[in-house]
């Protein structure tokens, strides 16, 4: 076990100072969780005062003290630390890009461009963006996410929402002439949900994206948004209802069919609707 640093090396925080108690929690929290990892008092004091200076309002109280030990250490590019985040937080950066459909040489490329701006970077490590409100894990998860969503976009290769909630209608259908009705008519059923995912306010697009997309929990998606948890199942609830109603609304637009026709498919289709986007919203 590595030593931490002691006042004898790089000095002490002032016991008078404000932030003392909480240096020291984090301190006992980091040590506890990362006992290889060392960093001196100094420098949680200094990260502390940083947070304090970009965030007047951060509740020091509520912080993930081992996560942020550990995240100050890696600033520093302490090698155990960086031991750690190879070991323990990298594999959750894999997880992230696979829900994206990352794969070989992309995922690859994705970890290492992550490992420079993290640990390096062009101005400093990008891990001092890390505040500790949230999970180091999930927040990394989010980094990633992001960074995969620009290679993505670059390569032109982005799947899109209509895409992923056809994968997802029911495959058992009732009879031959559903299924038959199905085939027919997918393609009007593609186009609707392009359009009234389209007509749906900025902020839903985001959110169904980075939910269904990119496979961010509500969890995630609170932390991304600074929201508590309720008010994001909340607005993810909201944009399910209006992307129902939208395709409802889009298909019955479109379509050329007599009256009892069309009643009838809407109400077979409303049925697809509604079960796609069940299984991909409710179950995370």
């Amino acid at each position: 076990m590595t030593p931490r640093a002691t006042s004898g090396t790089f000095g002490c925080v002032n016991e008078a100072d404000p932030l003392a108690d909480t240096v020291r929690r984090i301190a006992a929290a980091g040590l506890a969780a990362w006992p290889a990892v060392a960093i001196s008092d100094e420098a949680i004091a200094a990260r502390l005062a940083a947070l304090l200076r970009d965030d007047p309002g951060a509740k020091l109280g509520e912080l993930h003290d081992g996560d942020l030990y550990l995240a100050i250490a890696l600033a520093a590019r302490d090698g155990a630390a960086i031991g750690a985040f190879e070991r323990h937080l990298v594999p959750e950066i894999e997880v992230a890009l696979r829900r994206v459909r990352l794969r070989g040489v992309e995922l690859d490329e994705v970890k290492q461009e992550l490992r420079f701006e993290l640990l390096v970077g062009h101005d400093g490590p990008g891990i001092t963006t890390y505040a500790g409100r949230g999970e180091l894990a999930a927040w990394l998860r989010i980094t990633a996410t992001r960074k995969a969503w620009k290679l993505m976009r670059r390569g032109g290769r982005e799947d899109t929402l209509d895409e992923i909630l056809l994968d997802h209608l029911p495959e058992a259908t009732p009879g031959p002439a559903m299924h038959h009705l199905r085939a027919t008519y997918t393609a009007s059923l593609k186009a609707a949900v392009r359009e009234a995912f389209g007509a749906l306010e900025l902020r839903q697009r985001n959110l169904l994206r980075q939910h269904i997309l990119d496979e961010l929990t509500i969890d995630d998606l609170a932390r991304l948004y600074r929201v508590h948890r309720a008010t994001v199942a909340r607005w993810i609830s909201d944009a399910r209802s209006d992307l129902g109603r939208g395709t409802r609304k889009q298909l019955g637009a479109a379509l050329k069919l007599p009256a009892d026709e069309l009643s009838s498919l809407l109400r077979f289709l409303d049925s697809d609707i509604e079960l796609s986007l069940s299984s991909i919203l409710c179950a995370r």
